[in-house]
């Protein structure tokens, strides 16, 4: 009985330290050099390390979609983001547009929404014209396009967005407008309930955020104790080109232990348990 019992605790702990090994790690700290642009996007990374996701200089700029996203998930417990970004040129005079996306998502949602006033976030619908796109995620917009049939409050705004919907549940007028002015820098703050944003044509953070959201348990929306973070981006008839410049991602070490890392803990407990079993029947019995 006692070496049967031992056996099978061995076992069930090298079986999980096996899980341990193949588990995808989850970062606390992420920089625009571990963003990988989605293949068949028209997202690339330029040779400096810039992200760029949608190129104005291409034979046909209008319609584009671009996405890029951390190669591992990210701890989002709570969490720090900080980058710059810019939007330049315009297409045969159309104008300048549609914008970019911060983004946080489940590891297994689509990496994009659709093309023009989506944002490469969001989609037209044709059946009912609502806007639906990537699920299970959140998305702060930086949007320089007005587009009245989702509720946008001017032609140069940010906005924090749910599941895919460029219908903004909140949203904020920001002058001058981001094209031809940048860089642009944003700060993105999650304390565990209220979602934080700010922009500055400088480096300096504002001394209180310029627009706030209490969205609650972000892991309930995004359905997953971790995400893949990126941004998106998209033309329309009007383009622009648009980069993402620097980037720095951090959710507190230590807030949100890998999978595989409770695993062992629990199997740790029961390995512990088990063998003062044994030891108990030795000293009793």
């Amino acid at each position: 009985m006692k070496t049967r019992l031992l056996t099978t605790l061995l076992t069930l702990g090298i079986f999980c330290i096996s899980s341990q090994a193949n588990a995808v790690p989850v970062l606390n700290s992420v920089t625009l050099d571990d963003i990988a642009p989605t293949p068949g996007s028209s997202a690339t990374k330029l040779s400096d390390g810039v992200l760029q996701l949608t190129d104005n200089s291409v034979t046909d700029p209008t319609y584009q979609i671009g996405s890029a996203y951390s190669t591992s998930p990210v701890g989002i417990e709570t969490f720090h983001a900080t980058f710059s970004f810019q939007y330049s040129d315009s297409f045969s005079g159309h104008g300048s547009a549609d914008g970019i996306v911060f983004v946080l998502k489940n590891p297994d949602s689509a990496t994009a929404g659709g093309d023009g006033g989506g944002l490469g976030y969001g989609a037209i619908s044709t059946d009912n014209g609502v806007y639906t796109g990537i699920p299970n995620s959140v998305g702060i917009e930086f949007d320089n396009w007005y587009n009245s049939e989702v509720n946008d409050p001017s032609g140069n705004h940010i906005g924090i967005n749910v599941n895919g919907s460029v219908v903004s549940v909140a949203t904020l007028d920001i002058s001058p407008e981001f094209n031809g002015t940048g860089p642009w820098y944003a700060w993105v703050d999650y304390n565990g309930s209220v979602l934080s944003v700010s922009v500055s044509q400088t480096d300096q953070k504002p001394d209180s955020a310029m627009l706030s959201y209490t969205i609650g348990n972000i892991k309930s929306v995004i359905d997953s104790p971790s995400a893949m973070v990126g941004f998106t981006g998209s033309t329309g008839w009007a383009t622009q080109t648009q980069q993402v410049l620097s980037f720095d991602y951090n959710d507190p070490p230590g807030a949100v232990p890998e999978p595989g890392t409770l695993v062992l803990l629990g199997v740790g407990g029961v390995l512990v348990m088990g063998w003062s079993r044994i030891q108990r029947k030795e000293i009793t019995g």
